[in-house]
């Protein structure tokens, strides 16, 4: 029987026009990259270079790899690194990483149609608008967010609390705010 999180994940993606629609494509692979397609239920797809990303697909990058994606439509690149494990989903309002672990470096070149990027955790959101920015999820439930350029707005989904990342600062959210 699906969690709520699945059954609202597939909720949303049944709702957009998206759905199923290739919205990045794998731009650089090294080592061990595996997706899991939309409706499977293990990572069996090995990446290639120039592998295109269907919404509702999840990557994951093994030890000791590494991956690039870029987006279609507005060319905002995600370098991933090794161990990350997350999922692919795009609304008409939204673009969604959600992130169980890992490390993504994002380089967020402009908002296509007022949509707002996100990075989710099963503790944290950071949302963005044109930045430069890394997200590093720890399965222990620690979420780091660095900025590099811009701004990005922090929330820990426990306490509420909202934290805005500029340049050279790094916000840590955790299972207790």
């Amino acid at each position: 029987m699906p969690n709520a999180k699945t059954l609202f994940i597939t909720t949303v993606l049944l709702c957009s026009n998206l759905y199923g629609e290739a919205i990045a494509l794998l731009i650089k692979t090294d080592g061990k990259v595996t997706f899991k397609r939309l409706g499977s239920s293990i990572f069996s797809e090995r990446a290639t270079l120039g592998t295109a990303i269907n919404n509702g697909d999840a990557l994951r990058v093994g030890e000791q790899s590494f991956a690039a994606v870029m987006y279609l439509d507005d060319k905002t690149v995600l370098k991933i690194r090794e161990n990350s494990e997350f999922e692919f989903l795009d609304t008409r309002n939204t673009r969604t990483i959600d992130m169980e672990r890992g490390t993504i470096l994002n380089e967020i070149e402009s908002s296509i149609n007022n949509r707002t990027f996100r990075i989710e955790t099963p503790i944290s959101v950071a949302s963005v608008k044109g930045t430069k920015f890394a997200a590093l999820v720890d399965p222990s439930g620690v979420d780091q967010f660095i900025g590099k350029e811009g701004a990005v707005e922090g929330l820990n989904i426990v306490s509420q609390q909202v934290v805005n990342v500029g340049p050279v600062q790094k916000a840590v959210s955790n299972s207790v705010g």
